[in-house]
């Protein structure tokens, strides 16, 4: 998958919006999603033209109408994220990950346990 760009907190609020919706997507109902937001059209096509930019989006029409659709699933999105946090926070290794939780006290003996637990469960699948 290419790059990504950065997706802002209201990018980030609008695609999990399309994600849900799991369907191209048109301007006047992103407006009737985040009508609480006051958006006017404008505002909602440029967040739109920057998500296309940035590579989330694609832009196809029908008639004079627009519709947007995801270029990657919400799973795909977090597998993406995941994999481009560990890479630039803990040089790729996610027991590096697991260590600096560990190491700051982020994690209880509980979570631990569970943890060891949950990964036993899922060595038994392989």
């Amino acid at each position: 998958m290419e790059k990504l760009g950065k997706l802002s907190e209201t990018e980030m609020e609008i695609m999990k919006a399309i994600w849900k919706v799991s369907a191209p997507v048109t301007v006047a109902q992103l407006l009737d999603m985040f009508e609480s937001k006051g958006w006017k059209t404008s505002t909602m096509s440029t967040i739109l033209k920057r998500l296309i930019e940035k590579g989330f989006l694609t832009k196809s029409m029908s008639g004079n109408v627009n519709y947007y659709e995801p270029v990657l699933n919400w799973k795909e999105y977090q597998k993406y994220e995941n994999k481009t946090f560990l890479g630039r926070l803990y040089n790729g290794e996610v027991k590096n990950f697991f260590a600096a939780l560990v190491d700051d006290d982020e994690l209880s003996q509980d979570d631990i346990t569970e943890l060891k637990e949950w990964f036993m469960r899922e060595a038994d699948k392989k």
